[in-house]
């Protein structure tokens, strides 16, 4: 994406292709963009609308790469959302993941589990977005949902929650991430009451 772009100017050049529920460009902990972002559109059909209109797209000398998000749920509760970089012969800061829990699986459930998919994360860095926490959890297993809780004022509580497709996700997520230092703050995990 051109550094310039904020969250309201990619939904509006999105909304060409159909409903968006949501824009977010990925800033970096300076406040500046990261030169990638996420929409969230509200079917598939305007997804591969978007992707087919935009994919190649020359924006403010910017050619982007458009293309579905990994995101290890259902797109039917969810919408379906796209992930977006500039190119400019290189990758922009654009995560790469080649863990193998990413892709959506069928599989059932951990048998004799907690139930529960959904995590508490605490002492999160002020910076960070709900993208930045959904790409470090994708290391523990496929994530449905990362959110950054915000006040009024529109900035971060430092504190979110993190929902797995699968329980097995969570738990390895809870061994993983209690404790980890993410920016020089020590992560709290628990499972979210």
């Amino acid at each position: 994406l051109p550094y310039r772009v904020r969250w309201q100017d990619l939904k509006d050049l999105f909304r060409r292709a159909g409903t968006v529920l949501r824009a977010d460009v990925s800033l970096g902990p300076d406040n500046r963009s990261r030169g990638y972002g996420t929409v969230l559109l509200a079917t598939a059909e305007d997804a591969g609308r978007a992707i087919d209109m935009l994919n190649g797209f020359c924006w403010q000398t910017r050619v982007l790469e458009v293309r579905p998000d990994r995101l290890g749920a259902s797109v039917d509760e969810m919408g379906s959302s796209l992930a977006i970089r500039g190119a400019n012969g290189h990758s922009s800061g654009f995560p790469s993941s080649g863990n193998p829990h990413d892709e959506i699986t069928s599989g059932q459930d951990v048998v004799g589990g907690t139930g529960m998919k959904t995590l508490f994360v605490g002492n999160l860095p002020f910076h960070i977005q709900w993208q930045d926490l959904k790409d470090l959890f994708r290391a523990a297993g496929a994530v449905a949902r990362a959110d950054v809780t915000v006040g009024p004022d529109g900035r971060s509580r430092g504190f979110g929650t993190v929902s797995f497709v699968t329980e097995d996700g969570a738990e390895r997520a809870c061994r993983m991430f209690d404790g980890y230092e993410f920016n020089g703050r020590p992560l709290k995990v628990h499972y979210d009451k």
